[in-house]
């Protein structure tokens, strides 16, 4: 099969799936995770109520979660970092108010470079690593981390499950998203991943090639999909 698979709800990869459109690339949508309230989720609403400097958002699907939480506590004024353009547009687009976004998007750049240290709520995956609070730490904030959502692998249908097997690129934009493949298929077909701790994790997992873009973003990591496709692929 000569396509690309997405790995992201058809929902997360509109933007993606459209500008692959315009390229002329063919492509197909496996989600391959699913994401679930976290522990911390239930108490995240009270806590936007307290006087944070700033609350970090660094996914697009903490933002998501941050956006039910923050209508439930009746939508009290925050400061909002965002790790990127695509999570600060979610959050804009529901009407809250994002102050700080890093020039390049990863969570490492963030942490360094956010400025006015105080106290800072982090509403995080369960499977986040330490860093990015242990950095903002260094730098004199507080930070609270709240494990708002658990991240898991989807149960697939036979069809995906060929999908995976048959596909000419694999676009992944969480190392979670390269596990579930991992899981889910021995098929390691070259990838184009979102950003660099993607692609690395899809290295590790024993894809090769993987490449990235730069900066992670959706129109630079849609031009690194169509060069792999033309180059790997079998385009029509």
């Amino acid at each position: 099969m000569d396509v690309v698979v997405l790995t992201r709800s058809l929902e997360k990869d509109a933007e993606l799936a459209a500008l692959l459109d315009a390229a002329a690339v063919p492509h197909v949508s496996v989600p391959l995770v699913e994401h679930a309230p976290g522990p911390g989720y239930d108490s995240l609403a009270d806590e936007l109520r307290r006087g944070w400097s700033w609350v970090a958002v660094t996914s697009p699907t903490a933002a998501r979660f941050l956006q039910e939480a923050w209508l439930r506590a009746g939508r009290p004024s925050l400061r909002l970092a965002a790790v990127g353009t695509g999570t600060a547009r979610i959050l804009e687009r529901a009407g809250m108010n994002v102050v700080f976004v890093p020039e390049d998007a990863y969570g490492s750049t963030l942490a360094r470079t956010l400025p006015d240290p105080g106290p800072l709520l982090w509403p995080a995956s369960e499977l986040a690593g330490a860093a990015f609070g242990r950095e903002l730490e260094a730098r004199g904030f507080s930070v609270l981390r709240l494990d708002v959502y658990r991240t898991r692998p989807r149960e697939l249908e036979l069809r995906e499950r060929s999908y995976l097997e048959e596909a000419a690129v694999a676009a992944f934009a969480s190392p979670s998203a390269v596990q579930a493949w991992g899981v889910a298929s021995g098929a390691r077909p070259p990838v184009a991943a979102i950003g660099r701790v993607t692609g690395r994790a899809a290295l590790d997992a024993g894809f090769a090639p993987a490449v990235w873009p730069d900066n992670p973003g959706v129109r630079d990591w849609a031009r690194v999909i169509q060069n792999l496709y033309e180059q790997k692929g079998r385009p029509p």
